[in-house]
């Protein structure tokens, strides 16, 4: 349990982390991350309220698709993200602010994220914990079409991106990269990360 309660927690703050980096890159968020921050700027509150607020339906929609009931054990999944994300944002990367930054340092910090992000979710998953919802959903459409865990996020991260168009969010090259990039990296972390947690 100690095993997998710490690939948990140190995947998802390895995760929040990467998704703040990119947010503060100046680079263009990711689709959903954008649509958060563009609905921060109109409705206000926090990206991690937001966060929890839109995973909720996802928490339904995950119940309807995959005709079981809903995992409300992910409500503690969903805090947390909410809570680790807005600590990242708030006070790890509280000074740092990239939006008129040198083009090197927004894509030095834009590729970290990536990076961390795809390396954070991969630990994450291999707990078996209970997912975010969001990756539930990608976990579940990839099941019930048969198709890829790349596939499904993009198929997904395509959602986001047209709702973060709506509300004014923060779209940028960065995003585009995201929408082809993160569904492999996750893919590919999360297979090692399991090797890793096997030989634990």
């Amino acid at each position: 349990m100690l095993k997998k309660t710490s690939f948990f927690f140190i995947g998802l703050v390895i995760a929040c982390l990467g998704v703040g980096l990119i947010i503060k890159s100046g680079a263009g968020a990711g689709p959903w991350d954008a649509f958060f921050v563009g609905i921060v700027n109109k409705f206000g509150l926090t990206v991690g309220i937001w966060v929890m607020l839109i995973q909720v339906f996802y928490l339904v929609f995950n119940s309807i698709l995959s005709k079981k009931r809903i995992q409300f054990e992910s409500v503690v999944t969903v805090f947390l993200w909410g809570v680790i994300i807005d600590f990242q944002m708030g006070v790890t990367l509280k000074n740092v602010h990239l939006g008129e930054a040198a083009w090197t340092m927004q894509w030095g910090a834009f590729l970290a994220g990536i990076v961390l992000t795809g390396i954070g979710i991969g630990i994450y998953l291999t707990s078996k914990f209970p997912t975010m919802p969001y990756d539930g959903t990608m976990l579940i459409i990839s099941e019930r079409f048969h198709i890829t865990l790349n596939v499904s996020r993009t198929i997904l991260e395509g959602i986001g991106l047209a709702l973060a168009w709506i509300v004014g969010g923060p779209i940028g090259l960065g995003t585009l990269i995201i929408m082809l990039m993160i569904g492999p990296l996750i893919q590919i972390c999360t297979r090692y990360s399991t090797l890793i947690y096997e030989k634990i």
